[in-house]
């Protein structure tokens, strides 16, 4: 489509309204075309009921030649008598024939009746019977359009016929509705249609030109203004006072070049200013390009005094870093100590443990040889009593004579065991007593030794809090070293810092000396530019 961009709009609008009128016309015929096609299915329509009519006929009359009623001859008869008697609109009619091509019944014409019809043709040489015979096999129904004369007329019309087979005689039965009248009805549209396209094509075209017109005029307006603004005349306006985009336009332009006006007369007020201003330049310039020179001498006595200072800071910070590395040493040492005081109160602790432990054990066994004493007395009363009893079964014994002589035996055995317990009670209670006076020594000596276990860990725990006290100090010196380090260190980068910006606004000073000659002598230019740049200006009118 980019032909179209060396169209002028006079062009364009001519194209926009034949389309549009083509499609138009395109509608139109559309249109036409859709209202025949359904006139024709309606008349289709209405040739398909009289068709199932008259087949609902000729099924009632062999519904009663089935019923016995009458034979099939009366049958076929009265069925042909009253299919042949119906007529509808225009005296159209129900014919009837068979597959064979045979005229069963044509009630407009009955010379047919009964013979062979299979090389009747119309006009354009369709064999219509064979043709309703061949639908009638293969679809049982359908719709045919052919030319056919009308009753009493020898002219072929168009046609549609409906036909239906009627299978249980062989009937082929049809009707057909003449579409003549939408022909007429068509090409009745169709000429209207025309005469309207062609009544209203005229203002369509007077519209259209006259808007054309008043699109096209201001453009060429506008288009010829803009050709003075191209040769420099800014005294032009464009006289167009609507309201639409065109007259939008108008006065953007109108107001652009009165802008154009103004920065014209603004740039040439500049231009003065500038040549001014240049000159002025040019004599800062001269004072800025001594006054370099001597910052230039400043800046490098200043990186000597840096340079001096960044070395003593630098002194300064190896031996910080010293004192911190030897406050290291001493910190692991103090951690060392507390780690060995730590471990030493923890086995202190377990001795303690240990011994008031060991001291609990002695005096439960004090208690059980209390228990042993008891017992030990108990046993001798027991054994004071038995020794009583078996002197007490002597005597009964002796008193019984011989017949007691059994009995006195076995009373002086319990009297000897009872010496015998009595003895080893005796010795278990000199046992008993010595072990009481060992446990009370023992007792003694365990008290005595978990008094010292006591104040060994408490002199433990005062050494431990001495050593931690030394760990922290030692840890604010390694600390105060470390910060002692930093800010040295970071004095040494930043005196490194100030050395390099000294190096650097050394180097600026000596472009800036450079660039103050390039100054001086883009002054002298951009002077020149600006006196070229008013002749130029001079040339346009404003």
């Amino acid at each position: 489509m980019t032909f179209l961009n060396d169209l002028s709009i006079k062009y364009k609008l001519a194209i926009i309204i034949i389309m549009f009128s083509t499609l138009i016309v395109i509608l139109e015929f559309f249109n036409l075309t859709n209202m025949r096609i359904q006139l024709e299915a309606s008349k289709a329509t209405q040739s398909k009921e009289i068709v199932i009519s008259a087949t609902n006929i000729a099924k009632h009359f062999h519904n009663q030649y089935k019923r016995g009623d009458i034979n099939e001859d009366q049958a076929k008869s009265s069925a042909l008598e009253a299919i042949g008697a119906m007529r509808y609109t225009d005296q159209n009619y129900v014919f009837i024939s068979d597959l064979q091509a045979h005229m069963v019944s044509h009630p407009t014409n009955p010379v047919l009746n009964g013979k062979d019809v299979s090389n009747i043709r119309d006009p354009n040489g369709f064999r219509v019977f064979v043709e309703f015979a061949s639908l009638a096999r293969k679809q049982g129904n359908g719709t045919i359009k052919y030319f056919w004369p009308k009753p009493g007329h020898s002219q072929a019309i168009a046609k549609i016929s409906y036909i239906n087979l009627f299978s249980e005689w062989g009937w082929i039965l049809g009707t057909g509705v003449y579409i003549d009248d939408i022909d007429d009805i068509f090409y009745s549209k169709l000429i209207s249609s025309i005469a309207l396209f062609f009544l209203v094509l005229p203002i369509i075209l007077f519209v259209s030109i006259t808007i054309s017109r008043n699109i096209t005029r201001p453009i060429a307006e506008i288009s010829q203004a803009m050709q003075h603004l191209a040769k420099g005349d800014f005294t032009v306006s464009v006289q167009h006072v609507g309201k639409d985009e065109i007259g939008q336009l108008a006065a953007s332009l109108n107001s652009t070049t009165h802008a154009l006006s103004q920065l014209i007369r603004q740039v040439e007020n500049s231009c003065l200013l500038i040549r001014e201003t240049t000159q002025s330049a040019a004599t800062t310039t001269i004072q800025t390009f001594d006054g370099i020179n001597r910052q230039k001498d400043q800046t490098t006595a200043l990186a000597a005094a840096v340079n001096e200072m960044s070395m003593s800071a630098q002194e300064v910070a190896q031996t910080a870093s010293n004192t911190a590395e030897n406050s290291r040493s001493a910190d692991s040492a103090a951690q060392l100590g507390k780690e060995i005081v730590d471990t030493t109160i923890g086995k202190i602790n377990l001795v303690s443990i240990q011994m008031a432990s060991l001291l609990a054990m002695m005096a439960q066994l004090e208690e059980d040889t209390e228990k042993v004493e008891i017992i030990l007395n108990v046993i001798s009363d027991i054994s004071d009593q038995t020794n009583l009893l078996a002197l007490n079964a002597a005597i009964e014994a002796a008193r019984a004579g011989d017949q007691g002589r059994g009995f006195a035996v076995v009373a002086d055995e319990v009297r000897q065991l009872a010496k015998h317990t009595q003895e080893s009670t005796g010795k278990i209670r000199e046992l008993n007593d010595r072990l009481k006076a060992s446990f009370g020594q023992a007792v003694a000596m365990v008290k005595k030794g978990h008094e010292y276990t006591e104040q060994c860990t408490l002199s433990a725990r005062d050494a431990g809090e001495h050593i931690n006290t030394i760990s922290l100090k030692v840890n604010e010196i390694l600390q105060m070293s470390g910060q002692v380090a930093a800010a040295v260190k970071q004095q040494s980068i930043v005196a490194e810092e100030i050395n390099n910006n000294i190096s650097t606004i050394s180097v600026i000073a000596e472009e800036t000396s450079l660039g103050a000659n390039e100054t001086a002598k883009a002054s002298e230019s951009l002077s020149s530019m600006s006196m070229q740049l008013e002749t130029r200006l001079q040339e346009f009118r404003i």
